[in-house]
């Protein structure tokens, strides 16, 4: 990982230029299979933690790496984006579309231009850029309190994902509610994944039905605040599931020494039928 200052006065505290290596074990070799450059706070500390890197975040990325064919030609939809790096790692999977949100502005001009620093070009509102440009992705602003069912009209999402959004009790009533308002969404948008559905059928179970998911890596730093989110999950009849170790990721950031990948815990997340 290597990294500079960057003293833009675009947010609210200064940056550090970071490029993310994902190094692939091939055989006895070892290669890198994306790198991405992403501009994050110096001191998450600050209030500016929407712009910094988290173990999760990390987690999440492995495992969309180590799994491909189950986010190929997939509509995925992240809540919480931040620095954007899950949504790099879904567009270099093959992602068929690619929506990535937070509910801070700052956080999503900062991620918008993360994007096109990865030579991802961002859809702008009301317009749509050509099915041929495979590069693309859109940045959208997304306020868990105030989001309707309206708001969401457009999406319906295979895929919903999520890094460490699982930290204020006074915010999982309203997670809660987004994220069975897109399951629902996405367990109403048809059966068009007939192909891609055979494509996976060498990945584990969940990618193989058309049932839509949600992946969400966390660090438990208050077990109160864990349980708060697992009972709102339970009234809400959705399943949550934990697959850290049955499916773990491959650890593709060795070089990483302050990456603590124990801590973070892997989640899939479904509508109880």
């Amino acid at each position: 990982m290597s990294s500079k200052s960057n003293n833009s006065s675009l947010n609210r505290t200064e940056k550090i230029y970071k490029e993310i290596s994902f190094i692939s074990p091939t055989n006895d070799n070892k290669r890198v299979s994306l790198v991405a450059r992403l501009s994050c706070s110096i001191n998450m500390l600050e209030g500016d933690t929407g712009c910094s890197l988290w173990p999760s975040g990390l987690f999440l990325s492995e495992f969309i790496l180590s799994y491909p064919k189950i986010f190929s030609r997939k509509c995925c939809f992240e809540l919480g984006s931040g620095v954007g790096l899950v949504g790099v790692c879904l567009n270099y999977v093959s992602a068929s579309k690619v929506i990535l949100t937070d509910g801070d502005a700052s956080t999503l001009e900062n991620m918008k231009g993360n994007m096109e620093m990865n030579n991802l070009c961002v859809e702008q509102e009301g317009s749509q850029l050509p099915e041929e440009n495979k590069n693309k992705v859109q940045c959208k602003y997304l306020s868990w309190e105030e989001t309707s069912e309206s708001d969401l009209w457009d999406c319906r999402p295979d895929l919903v994902l999520g890094a460490d959004i699982i930290y204020d009790p006074v915010c999982v009533p309203h997670l809660i509610r987004v994220l069975s308002m897109l399951l629902r969404r996405g367990n109403n948008r048809g059966t068009n994944n007939v192909a891609n559905k055979e494509e996976t059928s060498n990945e584990f179970s969940s990618a193989a039905t058309e049932v839509p998911v949600a992946y969400i890596a966390t660090v438990i730093r208050n077990a109160e605040t864990f349980n708060c989110f697992d009972k709102a999950a339970a009234d809400a009849k959705l399943s949550v599931v934990n697959i850290t170790n049955s499916e773990a990721p491959l650890s593709l950031l060795p070089y990483m020494l302050s990456y603590d990948r124990s801590s973070v815990q892997l989640l899939k997340i479904t509508l109880l039928s």
